[in-house]
C-alpha cells in the first residue's frame, strides 16, 4: 500500500468525536484502520468544527489541511443527518486541490435515497455497506466498492466461558419491532437475555460483547431499519424505508467469536455468508420461534455452522485482512478511472433540500447553546438558499426536533440522577 504514489497523504472526515465508553463508534474504528495503511494520514471531526467554528471557517480549515499536506485522497464518512458540508463544497475542493473524493457510507440502505446519491455527484468513488447500492452508484457514473463491515480480532474473539444463555440480543431495543419479537419468544417459554438501550441490562461497551456472544447459544440479529423518529428524522419523507432490510455488522461480530447467529432476513447477507451453512435467517415471528427451538435442540448443527462462519470471518473479513485489500482496490479504481462526461449542475430533490435546511436549523441552535453567536448567524444566512417555502417548513421541523431532543436529554439525565439514589439489589 505504501508504495502506491497516489495514496501518500489522506484526510478522513468524521462527524464528531465520541465517547467509546458510551457508544460503539464504528466510523472512528474504520478511520483508525485506514490511517494504518497510508504514509501520512489526518483525521478531522467536521461536525464538531461546524458547531464551534461555523461553516466557512470549517471549509477553510479543511481546504488548508488538504493544500498544506498535499492530500491526495479525502474520505468523507457521513451519517444520515450530515448535510452540514455542502455538495458544492466537495466539488470545489476537488477542482481546486486535485484531491480525489471518496464517499464512505455505512448506512446506505437507509440514506442512499435521501443523502448519498446526491453527494456522490461530487465524488470520484464510493465505498458502501449496501451491496445493491453499488449498482445504483454505477448507474450514476460513480465507481463503487462493497464493504461488509469488518472488525478486529483484538476486539471480537472467542471467550472460554460456558454457553449458559439460550438466546440473547444486543442492540437498541427501542428500534422498529425488536421488543415485539423478543416478547413473542418470551411468552412462548424461550429464555431471552437482552442488552443495550431499552433493556434491563443497559448498554454494553465493546469489551463486553465477545463474552456475551460466547456465552450465547443463539445470538439474534434484526435487520429492519430505524423508523423515522426524532433521531432518524431524515427518513421522515421517505416512508417506504419501513420495508427495507439492512445489513448489520452484528453477524460478523458474532462470527468472529465462533458463535452462532440467527438473523432476520436481509437479501445481501447471502453475499457474505452462506445461509444454512454459516448462519440462518428468519422471516417472521413464527419462523423465528421454530428456528430457535430447532437450534436449541441441535447443538451439533449450531456449533458446526458457527465454526464455518468463524473461519470465514477471521480468514477473509477480519479488518487487518479485508480493509487493506479494499483500500488497494480503491486506489486502483482512483488511479485508472475513466471519467464520463460530467455536468456542472448539481441535482437535488425537495427531500434533500428540506433535510439540508432542517439540519442547518438544528446546527444553528446547537451553536447558540454553546454561545457561538457569530457561527449561528452565519448558519442562519444559509437557511434561505432554497427559497422561503422550504425555509419555513424545514425551520419549523428543525426547531421542533431540537426542542424534543433537549427534552429527551434532560429526561435521560434526570432518570440517571434518580437511579443513583435507588438501592442496589445484591
Amino acid at each position: 500500500m505504501h508504495n502506491n504514489p497516489i495514496n501518500n497523504s489522506v484526510l478522513i472526515l468524521i462527524p464528531e468525536k465520541t465517547d467509546g465508553d458510551s457508544i460503539n463508534d464504528f466510523p472512528d474504528f474504520n478511520a483508525k484502520m485506514i490511517v494504518k495503511y497510508f504514509e501520512d494520514s489526518h483525521k478531522f471531526y467536521f461536525q464538531d468544527s461546524l458547531i464551534q467554528n461555523g461553516i466557512k471557517n470549517t471549509e477553510d480549515k479543511i481546504e488548508y489541511i488538504v493544500k498544506e499536506n498535499e492530500i491526495s485522497i479525502i474520505f468523507f464518512m457521513p451519517d444520515g443527518s450530515d448535510y452540514g458540508l455542502s455538495i458544492e463544497f466537495f466539488r470545489r475542493l476537488k477542482n481546486q486541490t486535485g484531491a480525489k473524493n471518496v464517499l464512505w457510507v455505512f448506512d446506505d440502505e437507509m440514506i442512499f435515497d435521501t443523502l448519498s446519491k446526491y453527494y456522490c455527484q461530487a465524488f470520484d468513488a464510493v465505498v458502501t455497506c449496501d451491496y445493491y447500492a453499488t449498482y445504483s452508484y454505477r448507474k450514476l457514473g460513480v465507481p463503487s466498492l462493497y464493504y461488509f463491515s469488518s472488525y478486529s480480532k483484538s476486539d471480537f474473539h472467542p471467550v472460554e466461558v460456558n454457553r449458559d444463555i439460550d438466546v440473547s440480543f444486543v442492540g437498541d431495543c427501542t428500534k422498529s419491532d425488536r421488543a415485539e419479537y423478543i416478547n413473542f419468544l418470551r411468552e412462548r417459554g424461550i429464555k431471552v437475555e437482552v442488552f443495550g438501550k431499552g433493556s434491563g441490562n443497559g448498554f454494553v461497551n465493546k469489551e463486553g460483547l465477545s463474552e456475551i456472544f460466547s456465552r450465547t447459544k443463539i445470538n439474534l440479529n434484526f435487520t429492519k431499519v430505524h423508523s423515522p423518529s426524532v433521531y432518524a428524522w431524515f427518513l421522515e419523507d421517505n416512508p417506504i424505508i419501513n420495508l427495507v432490510r439492512q445489513n448489520k455488522g452484528r453477524p460478523m461480530e458474532v462470527a468472529m467469536t465462533n458463535s452462532f447467529c440467527l438473523s432476520e432476513y436481509s437479501p445481501s447477507l447471502a453475499v457474505t455468508f452462506e445461509i444454512g451453512t454459516d448462519m440462518d435467517v428468519f422471516y417472521d415471528k413464527m419462523d423465528l420461534l421454530e428456528k430457535v427451538q430447532f437450534y436449541l435442540m441441535n447443538e451439533d448443527i449450531r456449533v458446526q455452522m458457527a465454526n464455518s462462519a468463524y473461519q470465514k470471518a477471521v480468514n477473509v473479513y477480519e479488518a487487518g485482512i479485508f480493509i487493506p485489500r479494499l483500500l488497494e482496490s480503491l486506489c486502483d479504481v482512483l488511479a485508472n478511472r475513466e471519467y464520463l462526461p460530467g455536468r456542472s449542475e448539481i441535482f437535488k430533490n425537495s427531500i434533500f433540500k428540506k433535510n439540508h435546511i432542517n439540519k442547518l436549523t438544528s446546527t444553528m441552535f446547537r451553536q447558540l447553546l454553546k454561545l457561538r453567536f457569530g457561527s449561528a448567524y452565519e448558519t442562519f444566512t444559509h437557511l434561505f438558499q432554497y427559497g422561503f417555502g422550504i425555509f419555513v417548513i424545514s425551520f419549523l421541523k428543525g426547531t421542533r426536533r431540537g426542542l424534543v431532543r433537549v427534552y429527551l436529554g434532560i429526561k435521560e439525565k434526570y432518570i440517571k440522577k434518580c437511579s443513583a439514589f435507588l438501592p442496589v439489589n445484591k
